[in-house]
């Protein structure tokens, strides 16, 4: 990036002015930088230098932080600086649950986008359906996701009968927003051989069937891979080319870093078939050629979303070789994820409940045991998950194991002392909740409802993700709900459960490099680590808490090179 350019959307002086008439001493001086900030709001997030105005960068590293007097060293007639003009400069973002290809994958060219700003109504998703199927050849699919039947205005999912009466003759495959939920049309059911309930009473698991019997159309759960595994795969080309577009708008957003929770063999009937081993092997391919932008950690997904057993895990893990030729600051696989439940029953194996928690026990047994960090998405049942933690742990000891219960929403306070002890991250999306709650939520699915301020009290490590594509990458509108707990209905609920504002910049800065085991190296603005940085458009510290969502990011610095620009 040239320094025009720089100084045009930035404000960047000329590195005589940051000189003040020393640039031919500096200039030949060795400890000359690449990129030097100054006159900022620089929230380093580490406790040894909290505040700074100033940051110098040289080959990818942080050379300086402190005031601008010191930063006039470091610069020479190469460096390129930039005058932050007092906006806030924080640690590049890291993201500890974010699906970047199911992301990418789920957007247009390749699925409708069916999201909130695009369909207000199942009217609006009918109407998007006839149109690709105007546009579509005969018998191929027409795919689309985002849809969240809270904010339909008909407050239901599309079925069946909706989509048959504009695509009798292509398939239709379209997801929910949370992606736990799909509505096909008779097509796609026909093609899986899902049919009504025979005479025995026998039914297929996670489909909805009506008074009469018959499917309507509505897929739950592990029940949506019945038609998933039959969408056309994405080419690995495809998924390169994806997952390199989702790397250029997180860059947008401040993202340098990210955690992709769940890719492989349990990963085809998910995310709209996008989630198998041949999205791993699409990073794979990218780290070695040198082009993955970012750096990223994966989770192994041996098990699909229900139906999950200990036999699977065990086999699964057997058969994979974790990546090698990668540089693993840039791309490794750091963890396994399993899956507990989405609200209701554990989605594992096993005829009675008492035999599924000891399935899931097992399963996390054998993850743990094989070296693995592991992550389970859970909802209802924390505190089995966080059990079958605990019980891992002491069968097999490992020191700063760093497992993670994914999403954790109903945790409850009494369980926060033993995460806290045993190191066990909780990974909620703040954006998530905001989404959800409503005016009238009261008691666990209100006040309490993801206690926040009680877990950081309690030293549990605070994980902040956006669960991309069920919410936007815009980790400004995580720090707000955070800090704010105000949900997008505009009321409060649980105040005593707020995060300052270094609490909530944490969840995606140290706390997030905690998760990948990499706070030595990332997570703040200190000398010697890795140069990722953020440059926001204003000053966090002095916007209003409710107007921190709409934040742009001005400037986006991986690896010590400017790679977004506003």
């Amino acid at each position: 990036m040239s320094r025009r350019n720089v100084g045009r959307l930035l404000g960047a002086t000329a590195a005589a002015s940051l000189l003040g008439g020393t640039g031919r001493a500096a200039a030949a001086s060795p400890a000359a930088a690449d990129l030097v900030f100054h006159n900022g709001d620089v929230i380093t997030m580490d406790p040894k230098r909290p505040r700074a105005t100033a940051v110098a960068v040289r080959a990818g590293r942080i050379v300086y932080v402190g005031p601008d007097a010191g930063a006039r060293a470091f610069a020479g007639r190469g460096t390129e600086t930039v005058d932050l003009r007092g906006r806030t400069l924080t640690p590049g973002i890291n993201d500890t649950h974010l699906h970047a290809a199911v992301y990418r994958l789920n957007l247009p060219p390749y699925a409708l986008d069916l999201g909130p700003a695009a369909a207000k109504s199942v009217t609006d998703i009918v109407a998007a359906v006839a149109a690709e199927a105007a546009r579509t050849p005969a018998g191929e699919w027409i795919r689309g996701s985002g849809w969240n039947p809270r904010r339909l205005a008909e407050n239901r999912e599309p079925n069946r009968d909706d989509l048959d009466r504009v695509s009798p003759d292509h398939p239709v495959f379209l997801q929910d927003s949370g992606y736990h939920v799909s509505a096909v049309n008779s097509r796609a059911l026909e093609i899986a051989g899902i049919t009504d309930v025979g005479p025995d009473g026998s039914r297929k698991p996670g489909v909805d069937y009506d008074a009469s019997g018959r499917p309507t159309g509505v897929l739950r759960y592990g029940g949506q891979a019945l038609v998933q595994l039959l969408l056309p795969p994405r080419t690995r080309e495809q998924r390169k080319q994806a997952i390199q577009d989702a790397l250029t708008r997180l860059r947008a957003e401040g993202i340098t870093s990210f955690t992709d929770p769940g890719l492989g063999p349990g990963g085809d009937g998910l995310g709209g078939g996008t989630q198998g081993i041949e999205t791993l092997n699409a990073y794979v391919d990218l780290a070695r050629a040198g082009t993955l932008d970012a750096r990223v950690s994966a989770l192994f997904l041996p098990c699909s979303q229900s139906g999950g057993s200990a036999a699977a895990v065990d086999k699964a893990l057997r058969e994979f070789a974790p990546p090698t030729g990668t540089d693993p600051r840039r791309f490794a696989v750091r963890g396994v994820k399993l899956f507990s439940d989405s609200g209701g029953d554990l989605l594992v194996a096993g005829d009675t409940h008492e035999e599924r928690v000891a399935e899931l026990t097992e399963m996390v047994r054998i993850a743990h045991a094989a070296g693995y960090q592991v992550a389970v998405h859970c909802y209802r049942w924390v505190p089995t998950v966080v059990d079958a933690f605990t019980a891992t742990l002491s069968r097999h000891p490992r020191a700063d194991a760093r497992h993670i219960a994914m999403h954790g929403a109903f945790v409850p306070e009494s369980l926060l002392p033993t995460m806290a002890e045993h190191r066990i991250g909780l990974g909620p999306q703040a954006q998530s909740w905001a989404n959800a709650i409503h005016q009238a939520a009261q008691g666990p699915a209100g006040e309490t409802f993801l206690p926040w301020r009680s877990a950081v009290d309690a030293g549990v490590p605070l994980l902040g993700s956006s669960d991309a594509p069920v919410n936007t990458p815009n980790w400004r509108a995580g720090v707000q709900a955070l800090i704010t707990r105000r949900g997008t209905c505009g009321h409060v609920h649980g105040p005593e459960q707020r995060l300052t504002l270094e609490q909530a910049l944490a969840t995606y800065t140290t706390t997030a490099a905690w998760q990948d085991h990499a706070e030595n190296w990332k997570g703040s603005v200190s000398i010697g680590k890795a140069a990722d940085l953020c440059v926001l458009g204003a000053n966090l510290r002095t916007t209003p808490p409710d107007d921190i969502s709409g934040i742009p990011v001005a400037m986006t610095v991986f690896d010590g090179h400017i790679v977004y620009t506003a």
